[in-house]
């Protein structure tokens, strides 16, 4: 069925696909969504499927900027084949049935307000399950002077702002990159931006100190029996250009990545490695809770954390330190799975577009206009 078509029916099913700059694999979330006055957005289920180790350091080069335009043109289509080709297994053993596709793709770049990408060709998913599919969702919001992130707010607000009506609310996504949606008394989404590092710092040096054994701190017990070298991050904290600018602001491997980790470990040689984890983890910690002291009007009071680094429960505990009269609660508490949401957010923008109404945050990411996200690849 054509989007037009789509347009007309007040209740979709849709699956949004999400891989984040972590590059551990896809996430495949299904949900049910319902227009009207105030949209309604359900989980029904989800699958995680990882990469392989090849195939994710290819997708490392790409964002690493180490391939060649036809090496990255190649990689955009072999992304899109993987897409077609999980997607289809878990539909037939899963008995899955949807009406369309949010697909937010590979960030391979990330640099506003002059460029973002996001590669992974929509066109073999459309033609696979033969219903539209909606990508490209972040550069709208650039052309209208954005920062293209986060986008997800208005998934944020739809679900859990009834969950804590009358409350400063925070839903604070522990991805590759850490950010935030900021939602006061009222219901509105204040601010929204990305508050600095998460996981990705913390996933590169695990599997680079241990040589791909481990490619993430399980439940942080790694960094649990360090100390961290509170100079370091102080020097962090008060130099790091990013950590300084006021939002609307967004980050990524850019500023995150490889090149900040040598920086890091040039400074923290005489560290043991569980200190320099516990370091890398505490910065984390600090980051977020001194975006939450200087940019927010008042300390939320709950938390409601997402992302892979929700399960780190050292990481929970040093935000708790940080923050201690905030409640600190994950989307499980809310029946999320905390690694679906950023999936679940692209399926409800998907919708939206589908629907036409306009769904980036202007307030939040800076645009000059609220519009309509994502480029709808049609049926063919």
């Amino acid at each position: 069925m054509r989007s037009s078509a789509l347009s007309r029916k007040k209740e979709l099913r849709i699956v949004g696909i999400m891989n984040g700059t972590s590059l551990d694999g896809v996430d495949y979330v299904w949900c049910k969504i319902i227009q009207g006055k105030k949209p309604k957005i359900s989980f029904l289920a989800q699958e995680h499927v990882a990469f392989t180790e090849g195939f994710r350091k290819k997708l490392a080069q790409a964002a690493n900027h180490q391939m060649n335009v036809a090496e990255v043109s190649d990689l955009h289509h072999e992304l899109g084949r993987l897409y077609r080709t999980q997607l289809k297994k878990i539909a037939v053993r899963k008995k899955w049935k949807f009406d369309a596709i949010g697909l937010h793709g590979q960030t391979v770049y990330h640099a506003p307000p002059k460029a973002t990408l996001q590669i992974g060709e929509a066109s073999y998913l459309s033609e696979e399950f033969q219903v539209p599919v909606i990508s490209d969702f972040r550069v709208a919001d650039l052309a209208v002077g954005g920062q293209a992130a986060p986008i997800a707010s208005l998934f944020h607000r739809v679900v859990f702002q009834s969950e804590r009506p009358n409350q400063v609310i925070s839903l604070h996504n522990l991805g590759g990159i850490s950010n935030l949606s900021y939602i006061n008394k009222k219901g509105d989404v204040e601010k929204a931006f990305d508050t600095g590092p998460a996981n990705m710092l913390m996933d590169l040096f695990i599997s680079q100190t241990t040589h791909g054994e481990m490619t993430f701190d399980e439940g942080g017990a790694y960094a649990a029996r360090g100390l961290p070298t509170e100079k370091i991050i102080d020097e962090i904290l008060r130099e790091n250009h990013f950590l300084q600018l006021a939002p609307p602001k967004s980050c990524g491997r850019e500023q995150f990545g490889e090149d900040f980790l040598a920086w890091f470990l040039g400074r923290t040689k005489d560290l043991r490695p569980e200190d320099k984890m516990a370091t890398l983890t505490e910065l984390t910690a600090r980051s977020i809770a001194q975006a939450y002291k200087i940019h927010c009007a008042k300390i939320p009071q709950t938390i409601i954390l997402c992302g892979g680094g929700a399960l780190n429960g050292y990481l929970r505990k040093r935000i708790q330190y940080h923050l201690p009269k905030t409640e600190i609660l994950t989307t499980e508490d809310f029946h999320w799975p905390v690694s679906s949401i950023e999936g679940a957010a692209f399926a409800l923008l998907a919708a939206f577009r589908i629907w036409n109404i306009a769904s980036n945050l202007p307030k939040t990411t800076g645009a000059s206009r609220a519009v309509t996200l994502g480029k709808i690849t049609e049926v063919f």
